[in-house]
């Protein structure tokens, strides 16, 4: 039964709903995907192909965890080509919620692609260190989070 349809019953929102289930373990989790999505991102920029990819890598990585359904192989083949020429083109991902378009993100912008440092390691994103205690920019602290690398 919709979320709606029981708020209607009960006389309660629909948030409230999820929220009674959610509690109750009803519901599956949510997906964190901030290992790769460390940003706090604008809506217009949710959708552009870094971050649906840097989405399903998160995705791949729960899944080859037992957290999570597997990857569908289209998606699954999508980011290993993307990881492929991420790699050869020598850059990481990076986003900034005042980017212009760019070649990452041609249309709405906020993403986009820097040269590797040696100081990016293995990551394929790199969190700026300015942005890293701005919590209107990023999510939650980055120290606290494992590795970002593939």
């Amino acid at each position: 039964m919709p979320y709606a349809q029981i708020g209607e019953r009960y006389d309660v929102t629909e948030g409230a709903v999820y929220w009674k289930l959610r509690d109750a373990k009803a519901v599956k989790p949510r997906p964190d995907h901030s290992k790769y999505l460390p940003w706090k991102v604008k809506t217009e920029h949710a959708h552009a192909r870094p971050a649906v990819l840097l989405r399903y890598l998160s995705r791949r990585e729960h899944a080859e965890a037992g957290l999570s359904d597997p990857l569908p192989e289209a998606k699954d083949r999508m980011v290993t080509k993307w990881l492929a020429e991420v790699e050869a083109a020598g850059v990481v991902v990076c986003y900034d919620r005042d980017a212009p378009p760019n070649p990452a993100s041609p249309k709405t912008g906020g993403f986009y692609y820097s040269h590797r440092t040696e100081a990016d390691g293995d990551n394929v994103i790199r969190c700026a260190p300015e942005d890293r205690d701005d919590t209107s920019k990023v999510k939650k602290s980055p120290e606290s989070r494992e590795s970002r690398s593939v």
